[in-house]
């Protein structure tokens, strides 16, 4: 099968937690994770799941959370977890948040065990090690340059304001990316020629 040469992009950064009147931003909850690549499609025991017309699945290896600092419990759900495809001007929104598909046969196929929804304990270190999926448009749809096009940060909504809105993004939370600055990742037909090492 033949890749498509696209990149995905890895920035090493921390992304800062927003203060809020919840947790607190001063010590954080620190996710880390891997973008590991973007892919077509995937074989389950059901049959074949494929993205359709320009997108795909951004695979993210979640490595662990680590609560040591904060006084408190983090409930960890995957289902939390985005990206946000929305144009920088728009980016605080939520105009076009792709959150991960909590499909657990992902993860079976891959060789990982699905992240149940799961409570890290004040002072507690959880390693996940697992791979979520999100659904994603691949056709620049930032509307930024081409070298930034797979540029894909991890975001956590973490609640919900007193009238349904989301008002809460990585409130009290950083995340970590492990990937070295220079890393590209093509994308591929099928999920399983990436490498999750």
């Amino acid at each position: 099968m033949k890749a498509s040469m696209l990149c995905f992009l890895s920035v090493p950064m921390l992304v800062a937690g927003l203060s809020g009147c919840g947790r607190s931003s001063s010590n954080p909850t620190n996710i880390s994770y891997r973008p590991v690549g973007i892919c077509k499609g995937y074989e389950t025991p059901a049959g074949p799941i494929t993205a359709g017309a320009n997108e795909g699945f951004a695979v993210f290896k979640i490595e662990s959370v680590d609560n040591t600092k904060y006084g408190g419990s983090f409930a960890f759900s995957q289902e939390r977890l985005f990206v946000n495809q929305s144009p920088p001007v728009l980016a605080l929104g939520s105009a076009n948040r792709r959150f991960v598909h909590p499909d657990p046969k992902f993860a079976q196929a891959m060789g990982f065990t699905s992240i149940p929804q799961t409570t890290i304990l004040a002072g507690e270190k959880r390693d996940i090690n697992s791979v979520v999926i999100i659904p994603i448009g691949i056709n620049n749809p930032s509307g930024g340059a081409d070298a930034n096009q797979f540029s894909f940060e991890l975001a956590y909504d973490t609640g919900s304001g007193q009238r349904g809105e989301q008002e809460n993004v990585n409130e009290g939370i950083v995340f970590t990316i492990t990937n070295p600055a220079d890393a590209k990742w093509s994308v591929v037909e099928n999920c399983k020629e990436l490498s999750f090492k």
